[in-house]
């Protein structure tokens, strides 16, 4: 097949929490090769790589990388090419004060070649509506222990309103952070997890998903949308939903972060569906 009439981009949106795209941490990739959502690590101690905040910076290198990337590469090759660029960017830049860990992000690639997709982390996908997205455990446990500070605060009488200003909770998880990352690409850690950063991914963290010639629709997204749908509309529909109900995602729909002053939501978002041409 043609890579060139593989796909066609129906809808593509990447907002930051924030609001402002410049903000975010999220790219997408669109060329005739490759389609790909990458999500920075969002790092609470505000370190910032050249200006620019960590998970930015290192997604701003994986994205540039596959711009370029040879429509012929396989995952693995690609994983250890973007690795190594990341790495290579790391150190020639300082920090503008000490990290809570080393930037990171994950990423979801759809190969046109090779009817292939591949996830290192927590970023989503659906096939023709369906898919399968599992949380990463370390990251559910975190969105519990979260959900049980701001129940505490919750029950010393403060109020929804009270933390919406003032989310107490950054401050407790820090170092919960500090130690989760030792857990990153680790090889055998039962709680262990994939990312790109500048060490190698296991292969345990990479997956790869074979996309079925009858497959007519790819949706690939960010994990920003709680629960993903098959458009961009729905999609953003729920997240609205959920966020006006438990706007500190602390009781329904439990997450690390909820929602503060000048953020909209709980996370940077991106979504982009395809359609899939056989011919």
């Amino acid at each position: 097949m043609n890579s060139k009439q593989a796909f066609t981009v129906i809808e593509s949106f990447n907002r930051s929490k924030y609001g402002d795209p410049q903000q975010g941490d999220d790219f997408i990739v669109v060329n005739q090769n490759f389609v790909a959502v990458l999500d920075g690590a969002t790092d609470i101690s505000g370190a910032r790589y050249n200006g620019i905040s960590s998970g930015r910076f290192v997604a701003e290198i994986g994205a540039q990388f596959l711009e370029n990337l040879s429509p012929d590469s396989n995952v693995i090759e690609a994983i250890e090419d973007i690795t190594q660029a990341v790495k290579q960017s790391l150190l020639g830049v300082k920090p503008d004060k000490t990290p809570i860990y080393t930037p990171c992000f994950a990423m979801i690639i759809f190969s046109a070649a090779r009817r292939e997709i591949w996830r290192v982390g927590d970023c989503q996908y659906l096939l023709d509506g369906e898919g399968s997205n599992p949380t990463i455990q370390v990251d559910q446990i975190t969105s519990q222990l979260r959900s049980l500070i701001v129940r505490s605060y919750l029950a010393q009488g403060k109020t929804i309103e009270d933390l919406l200003k003032d989310d107490p909770s950054p401050n407790f998880l820090a170092p919960f952070y500090r130690l989760q990352s030792a857990l990153r690409n680790h090889p055998k850690e039962p709680f262990g997890y994939g990312a790109i950063d500048s060490t190698t991914v296991p292969k345990r963290y990479i997956e790869v998903i074979k996309v079925p010639e009858q497959v007519k629709s790819i949706v690939l997204a960010s994990d920003g949308y709680p629960d993903l749908k098959a458009t961009l509309t729905e999609s953003e529909t729920v997240l609205t939903k959920i966020l006006t109900v438990d706007p500190l995602c602390y009781e329904h729909y439990l997450e690390q972060r909820g929602l503060a002053p000048n953020r909209e939501s709980f996370d940077d978002r991106t979504y982009v569906r395809l359609t899939l041409h056989n011919y």
